[in-house]
């Protein structure tokens, strides 16, 4: 894609000069003719459409992804409350499900205040 230029414009200024070809039919151009920068027009918007298509899907595959995730972690939650109300806070089981063991908690440090 042109460095600066969105897609949108790029399609507008091609089928701005594509009109201007179509009614100047004696402009030349080396060997490119106006069908075939037509059909490059065609190409592009075809590769556009497609492209969205893509990313309405990748959307839709990524949220239903997220969404997934949100119920595992959701069930991890409460499987880890579970073990650590059935097994108790200081259990190993507790430990082994990802919980942190009571014993092994810091204790809160005071914050002692500077003498002024």
């Amino acid at each position: 894609m042109p460095k600066g230029k969105s897609m949108d414009t790029v399609l507008s200024e091609a089928e701005q000069i594509a009109r201007v070809w179509e009614d100047n039919p004696t402009f030349a151009m080396g060997d490119m003719t106006l069908a075939q920068f037509q059909a490059m027009i065609a190409d592009l918007r075809a590769h556009r459409n497609n492209t969205e298509d893509l990313r309405t899907q990748l959307t839709a595959a990524v949220n239903d992804s997220n969404g997934k995730a949100l119920a595992v972690a959701t069930i991890v939650t409460r499987a880890r409350s579970g073990f650590r109300a059935f097994f108790g806070p200081d259990s190993s089981q507790y430990e082994q499900a990802g919980g942190t063991r009571a014993s092994e908690r810091r204790r809160p440090a005071r914050k002692s205040t500077p003498n002024t």
